[in-house]
């Protein structure tokens, strides 16, 4: 009888002094209480468990030195190829639109796609972005995934170090000799040269990074879960 006589008809279920309770207002549907085991998310908590942890140790500080060296090479690269557009831009103004002879744009912009690809290997590699093969490691088990995984960076590392080992003689027999470019231009050429010994040297530090994580847990082999396949 008082649900018929009270402004907000409550549900016939509820009792008829369930709008007198000190939780209860207008909205029926909103105003109930949590459960009292149920407690609020904290985002703060949430965010700092969510955050990546800081380097703790000295082995944690050197890869995360060689990560960021290589990000710097990625940004590096980026630009390198960006400068070349612009410089390819201007080119094709100089020659087709005011009809005037190029010297120097051609044999830049080949020596930056050079050198961009060069400085950007060790960013690759920090991205995983070389061309790879995921199948025979999703078939093997995990230690001789492990074994693969060990086996392919020493392999990286060897090659990196000889073509970065060979390109600094390059750059050194080539500054002594006073080599130049057979151009108008007449770069010397060590200085484009010394791309050889730096994203190869990165490259065998990215590489090593690589190899120190795996062989600490600190990463999977392949970075593939253990239970893949």
């Amino acid at each position: 009888m008082s649900n018929a006589m009270s402004p907000h008809p409550l549900p016939i279920d509820l009792p008829d002094d369930f709008a007198q309770t000190p939780s209860a207002s207008h909205s029926v549907k909103s105003d109930m209480p949590p459960p009292p085991d149920v407690e609020p998310i904290d985002d703060q908590n949430v965010n700092a468990t969510n955050r990546a942890a800081p380097p703790k140790g000295p082995l944690d500080a050197f890869i995360a030195v060689i990560h960021t060296a290589s990000r710097i090479c990625g940004i590096a690269s980026a630009s390198m190829f960006g400068i070349s557009m612009l410089i390819i831009c201007q080119l094709v103004f100089m020659r087709y639109v005011l009809n005037e002879s190029t010297v120097w744009q051609t044999e830049a912009v080949i020596f930056l796609m050079i050198g961009a690809t060069l400085i950007g290997l060790p960013y690759v590699q920090l991205l995983r972005g070389h061309v790879n093969v995921d199948l025979l490691p999703l078939y093997l088990k995990h230690g001789a995934r492990m074994t693969l995984a060990v086996l392919t960076l020493l392999c990286g590392m060897a090659i990196s170090a000889m073509f970065g080992f060979y390109g600094l003689e390059l750059v050194i027999e080539a500054f002594e000799g006073g080599w130049l470019s057979e151009t108008i231009w007449a770069v010397p050429l060590w200085k484009p040269y010394t791309a050889l010994p730096i994203g190869f040297g990165l490259l065998f530090l990215q590489f090593l990074a690589d190899f120190l994580s795996l062989v600490t847990r600190r990463s999977t082999p392949f970075d593939l879960r253990d239970d893949a396949f």
